[in-house]
């Protein structure tokens, strides 16, 4: 029998499969004239195609689950990882501080509240729990008690095995059951030869300072289920448990996050443990909001991080190094910016400047501001020191006029905006809100001509502002630098002009020595406060100056009786519609930043 030369294996469609067949069979002396489309043969051709085209979508999915850039499944993905020494990060919880205050007889303290004590609050109308992450003792030298303490979103749970090792599987591992697990929480002991104290074994993520009786575990995830599972020394590095030891896996489960924002906490036990003792009620005082609750990690966040944590070698070299490092380790973060101290102003050198920016919040804790300088401390040289900075938002004011053809179009002028607007945030998360990035003003125009087939133009200008939140009622000294050149060729501005004359700074409204006022640049370089009046504007003070050349703001002694929402915006013109700004800015636009007119125009 002939082999055909024209089967085609490019193609794997079922019924290009069908046709090769066909046409094989039918190139045989044997099957000369035959009819192939007949019920039974057509059915005999059907069933060996479908069988083809089964086996060959299984081939090329295994091979594909066979790389980490092609595979598909959580636990292959997590085990390509594993090759890479890198393991994926894990739900994280939500972590408050709070204090608590409580009357009590004081006959049998100190109190002791066991790890695990729980907490309850709500959010959104669902109630979240917390829970104290360590063992507390309270004192007090008369009746009233009080503890201060972190508590993280979850509960603990525990998991027990015992320890048996064999030929075919010296090296056990112990999987830990919930998939939920905020790794960071786990705490695993050992009870050997029948003791009730048990050893505590510490979690290592290097092989670095590690002997044949170092009390260490590792933790890596199951290429079977992709669950985490840890695993213990083989007394060579690190030390091995002996046989029938129990192991007691003791985590915490997170619901990611769900815990963020919680602010208001209730008590669920008795803080001193016994009948009688407790006078009323128990105080909780909130001291921090929770924050840092974040997701596992995807599977497209650990293929893109698993090859490039391996590249940095445990170690911050590279600005790339920094920004890896930290946002594999602390979920929370947004976005990171490192680059060297002396490109400061004035240099410091010697240093590396490491701009941080956390999602949804402005600013850096200070607990987490030590977190991150003591992780980053160990892996960077050491003759450098890092300086942790929060990140300097410079946001981007639209004021856009779209036309759009209502002959082409049944969408009404909302829904237009709607798109335009959609449009403008999508751009904004592709090509903005971080770190590096540069506003280009000709690429944001056409995503708003394309935002919907009917759009025929827009007339759209960018201004930036900063948002201040300055004290009331209280002389201060601002200083707001935009870093960037502005538009200094609008004619200078007299005393009292009218409203709609055109200026480059201007500000969100306040309240000074009890009248509404705004502020506004002379086009001479003073900064003053001026006041409606009419349809005119007066001005009241000189407050500042402002730098053209390089977008520096500074107001002296300013002391307002109050301010619109959230902050003051201090607005202005951008030399050029192309707006780029320093390493530890980020750019960004807000949906309250977006203002559009929306125009229909028969055509």
């Amino acid at each position: 029998m002939a082999a055909n030369s024209s089967s085609s294996v490019v193609n794997l469609d079922f019924d290009v499969y069908k046709q090769d067949l066909i046409a094989f069979l039918g190139g045989q002396q044997v099957f000369k004239g035959y009819d192939f489309a007949g019920d039974n043969m057509n059915v005999l051709m059907d069933l060996l195609s479908f069988n083809t085209n089964k086996l060959a979508f299984f081939l090329n999915m295994a091979i594909s689950e066979g790389f980490l850039d092609s595979a598909q499944l959580l636990n292959t993905v997590r085990s390509h990882a594993k090759d890479l020494n890198y393991t994926p990060r894990s739900s994280t919880s939500a972590k408050a501080n709070i204090t608590c205050t409580f009357q009590a007889l004081g006959t049998n303290q100190p109190y002791v509240i066991p790890k695990g004590s729980t907490f309850s609050s709500i959010i959104k109308n669902n109630s979240v729990i917390f829970s104290v992450a360590d063992t507390i003792t309270v004192a007090s030298a008369n009746t009233t008690f009080s503890f201060t303490a972190d508590i993280f979103e979850g509960i603990y749970v525990k998991d027990s095995y015992v320890f048996v090792s064999s030929d075919a599987d010296p090296q056990p591992k112990f999987a830990l059951t919930n998939p939920n697990i905020d790794t960071s929480s786990l705490a695993v002991t050992v009870f050997e030869d029948g003791n009730v104290v048990g050893d505590t074994y510490k979690l290592s993520a290097t092989l670095l300072d590690i002997n044949l009786n170092s009390k260490v575990f590792f933790i890596q995830c199951s290429a079977i289920t992709g669950n985490y599972e840890i695993l213990f020394g083989d007394n060579n590095l690190g030390r091995k448990p002996k046989e029938g030891s129990t192991i007691v896996l003791d985590y915490r489960i997170s619901s990611d996050t769900k815990g963020n924002g919680a602010g208001i906490f209730n008590i669920n036990f008795d803080p001193t443990g016994s009948a009688n003792e407790l006078q009323g009620v128990v105080t909780t005082t909130t001291n921090t909001n929770a924050i840092g609750g974040a997701s596992s990690e995807s599977i497209e966040t650990t293929r893109f991080y698993a090859p490039r944590y391996f590249q940095t070698q445990e170690r911050c070299v590279t600005s790339n190094d920094y920004k890896i490092a930290l946002k594999t380790q602390f979920p929370e973060i947004n976005a990171v910016n490192a680059f060297g101290g002396e490109q400061q102003t004035p240099p410091q050198f010697g240093k590396v400047v490491i701009a941080v920016d956390l999602t949804g919040i402005d600013g850096i804790p200070t607990s987490k501001l030590f977190d991150y300088f003591v992780f980053i401390k160990d892996r960077c040289p050491l003759t450098i020191t890092p300086i942790f900075v929060a990140a300097d938002h410079t946001y981007i004011l639209i004021d856009s006029m779209v036309n759009y053809n209502i002959n082409v179009t049944s969408e009404s002028k909302q829904r237009i905006s709607t798109l335009v607007t959609s449009a403008i945030e999508n751009f904004n998360e592709t090509f903005l809100d971080n770190f590096n990035t540069t506003f280009r003003y000709s690429k944001f125009i056409n995503i708003i001509d394309n935002a919907d087939p009917s759009i025929i133009s827009n007339n759209t200008k960018v201004f930036a502002y900063k948002k201040l939140i300055p004290l009331v009622n209280t002389n201060q000294n601002l200083l707001i630098n935009f870093s960037l050149p502005l538009e200094n060729t609008l004619p200078a501005l007299p005393f009292t002009h009218a409203i709609t004359n055109e200026k480059v700074l201007s500000s969100s409204n306040f309240t000074y020595n009890g009248q509404l006022s705004t502020l506004e640049d002379d086009g001479n370089g003073a900064v003053r406060i001026v006041q409606p009046s009419g349809s005119n504007f007066t001005t009241v003070t000189i407050i500042g100056t402002i730098n053209y050349d390089n977008g520096l703001v500074t107001l002296q002694q300013f002391k307002i009786d109050s301010y619109e929402g959230d902050s003051l915006k201090i607005i202005v013109r951008p030399l050029d519609n192309d707006i780029n700004v320093t390493q530890q800015s980020i750019l960004t636009i807000e949906p309250a930043g977006i203002n559009l007119t929306i125009n229909a125009v028969n055509q």
